[in-house]
This record gives structure tokens, C-alpha cells and sequence, in this order.
């Protein structure tokens, strides 16, 4: 049966409930619904730039962060707060706030439950809260420390079960700006980009108590590829200055210099 898909604008956060699903293997599981008729929880997110997507071939199999074995190989999206053509992007805020609510829902039902769900009693919410792996997670500076940004991570495996004991390769839907399929298109770094996300599970003990939810995703609209956004022809930061012997640049004498300065088989390189 197909997901029903809120568009972002109409998502209300505080429709979303908790509760506990059939255990398996011994260990309680925790099911999302939506609304009161219980649907997924699903929405259609606003268009946000990605930076490392993985939504087509083999997903993540091959990289550094992927599995061993191709039957366990994922595709990946992330969408961030990135600017986009140099400018604030208005739709993060709500999107942030509207995870940031949806997992403080699952905050209070695991406090509510922790003995069942973490063995442990007597834990305040904040020290639940330090357990709980968040939808929407900071990106720092590797070097300083500093915090960069913020991203929401979505997964969805290469290979889905068909119910009937087999599995099957499935391939994410690629659509333009209109929503049309777009056969054979790929997401690049950088693109700006908007997805069918919905809660795949809620996921307990990784890492031995970590908690929080499991964003996946069907489907992939390039709402404008990165090689379509503006690009910048000044810079502000280098008007300020005036120099007597500034002269217009010429493409023509960047040639006659590199000849001048560098071997003939250096500047063929470099042309």
C-alpha cells in the first residue's frame, strides 16, 4: 500500500503519537502514527541543498562508509541548511523546529517507558534527552570544532523484502522541478533537492542505549541542480579597496605570462 505523503506546509508535528509495537525477539518495539486514523508518518520535505546524496547504482556500497556485501548496500540523502544562491534558506527553520517537536514526542514516551525500552529507572528527561540520537544532528569543523551546520540524514535499503520469504532491488524515483520521473537522472552534491521522507522505525540499543528515529525515503525531486544556481560576479569584500596601478583583467596576457614564467608543456597542460 502506498504512503500518503503531507506536504511540508500542512505537516502538523503535534499529530504524531507514539506507542508500542509487537516485540521481537524479546525486545520492545516502538511503532509512529500520524493523525487520528494512524497513518505513517510521512511528509513531502522542503527543498533543501544536499551534499553527499547516494540515491542511485549501488547506493553507499564502495565507499568508505558503506557495507562489505552489495545485499546490505543503502541509499543515502541528506538534506542541510546550506544557503542557497548566497541566501538564507527559509524553509529549514520549520523543518528544524518540525523534527525537533516530533522527536521530543518520542523524548516523552521513552522517559514515560524507560524502564521497558532502556532498563533503567529514575532518569530525569535530560538525561534521557543525552541518549537520543536526534533527527536533525550539527556538523562541525573537523579542524576547529566549530559548528558548521545542520543536516537531516535519510537511508533507504537497496534490496526490500516482498513478503513472500525473497527480496527484491528497488530504485529511488528521480523527478524534475514539475514532479515528473526523469529516467536514468542522478543527485549531485550540491543540488537543491526535496524528498518523499517517512519514519522507517524507531530504532533502541545502538550503541548500547542510543534511541531515536530512522528517517527513510522514497522518492527525489531536484528542485534546481547546483550547476543552475547563481553564481556570484562580484565580490563586495574586495570593492572597499582602490589601487593606483589596478587595470582591468585580460584573459589574453594570463596566457603570455604563464609562457614566460613555465615550460611550453606546462601551459599546454594548464590551457
Amino acid at each position: 500500500m502506498s504512503t500518503n505523503y503531507t506536504p511540508f506546509l500542512q505537516f502538523d508535528a503535534s499529530l504524531t503519537s507514539f506507542a508500542f509495537g509487537p516485540d521481537r525477539n524479546g525486545k520492545p518495539t516502538i511503532v509512529a502514527h500520524y493523525g487520528p486514523n494512524g497513518s505513517d508518518v510521512a511528509m513531502v520535505t522542503p527543498a533543501c541543498v544536499t551534499h553527499w546524496p547516494r540515491v542511485t547504482g549501488d547506493g553507499n556500497f564502495g565507499t568508505m562508509w558503506g557495507p562489505a556485501s552489495l545485499d546490505k548496500a543503502k541509499y543515502t540523502l541528506d538534506l542541510t541548511d546550506s544557503t542557497v544562491n548566497d541566501q538564507s534558506n527559509t524553509f529549514w527553520k520549520p523543518l528544524h523546529e518540525a523534527l525537533d517537536a516530533v522527536d521530543d514526542l518520542l523524548l516523552a514516551f521513552v522517559h514515560a517507558n524507560q524502564l521497558k525500552i532502556l532498563g533503567r529507572k529514575n532518569l530525569s528527561l535530560e538525561e534521557v534527552k543525552m541518549l537520543q540520537i536526534r533527527s536533525v544532528r550539527p556538523k562541525y569543523d573537523k579542524v576547529t570544532g566549530h559548528l558548521i551546520g545542520h543536516s537531516m540524514q535519510l537511508s533507504a535499503a537497496k534490496f526490500k523484502n516482498d513478503m513472500m520469504g525473497g527480496r527484491y532491488e528497488r530504485a529511488i524515483n528521480v523527478c524534475d522541478s514539475r514532479g515528473s520521473v526523469v529516467p536514468g537522472a542522478m543527485v549531485c552534491p550540491g543540488d537543491v533537492v526535496a524528498a518523499t521522507a517517512f519514519i522507517n522505525q524507531c530504532y533502541t540499543g545502538v550503541g548500547g542505549d542510543k534511541f531515536g528515529i530512522h528517517w527513510s525515503f522514497e522518492d527525489v525531486q531536484v528542485v534546481c541542480q547546483r550547476a543552475q544556481l547563481s553564481q556570484k560576479t562580484d565580490v563586495p569584500a574586495f570593492t572597499s579597496m582602490e589601487y593606483d596601478f589596478a587595470a582591468p583583467y585580460e584573459m589574453a596576457k594570463c596566457g603570455t605570462q604563464m609562457a614566460a614564467q613555465f615550460p611550453e608543456d606546462m601551459v599546454a597542460q594548464a590551457v
